[in-house]
């Protein structure tokens, strides 16, 4: 799974680099962005690309309450298309999560040991989600829950020294065929839900200040004595 991120470029850059527009304010680096808080994601709106901040946790249109959200915050590659929480977004309601890097966890007896993960020397880069709009249990509130998932797949060589899954990242010659709701080819879509590039990552250990979902700043990301 993947339970953490950080978001650390600023929204000017981003919505440059992902040919994006936004009303978002940036409210500056966010260092250990945790599931049930917002994310940046671009998502197309009609002939144009747009960044939102969407709540971490999928909420589907048929959910009754928000309780959800705490099993939804990953979908795996396999079986995304297929699973009822997921395959409505799938097919027609996907997103660009933008991350500097995230974060997983080598379990060392009773020891938890974060490691940081990026790519091309630190770039900010997109990782492939869903995302759904939830107006309630009625379905008629007024002001949705805009909410998202990030999809993994298995690990590859880098990755899988730490866990045996990883989140998809995608290339950037992709973003325009997985985000047009158009495209509902399952099978194109598929391919693209494949490990990333382990020879375009660097895995750095942090210091375990990271495990604390509450710690924020630079200290997150602060590789650990002698590293």
């Amino acid at each position: 799974m993947c339970g953490r991120v950080n978001q650390r470029t600023p929204l000017t850059v981003l919505a440059k680099q992902f040919a994006a527009d936004t009303k978002l304010l940036w409210s500056g680096p966010r260092f250990n962005i945790a599931p049930t808080q917002d994310m940046l994601a671009v998502r197309q709106a009609q002939s144009e690309r747009e960044i939102v901040a969407l709540h971490w946790g999928l909420i589907p249109i048929w959910a009754k309450d928000t309780k959800i959200a705490y099993s939804t915050i990953n979908a795996r590659a396999d079986t995304v298309a297929t699973k009822p929480a997921f395959r409505s977004a799938f097919k027609s309601r996907r997103c660009l999560v933008l991350v500097d890097g995230f974060y997983e966890w080598l379990r060392e007896g009773k020891t938890k040991m974060p490691f940081h993960y990026e790519i091309d020397g630190g770039n900010p880069f997109a990782l492939a989600g869903l995302w759904e709009s939830w107006r309630g249990p009625d379905g008629k509130s007024e002001t949705p829950l805009e909410s998202c998932a990030l999809i993994t797949t298995e690990a590859n060589d880098l990755a899988a020294e730490v866990h045996d899954r990883m989140p998809v990242i995608l290339d950037p010659c992709d973003y325009g065929a997985w985000l047009d709701p158009a495209n509902q080819d399952k099978d194109e879509l598929q391919r693209l839900l494949v490990p990333f590039d382990s020879g375009r990552m660097t895995a750095t250990p942090v210091s375990t200040y990271v495990n604390n979902a509450r710690n924020q700043g630079p200290d997150c990301i602060a590789p650990i004595s002698g590293n």
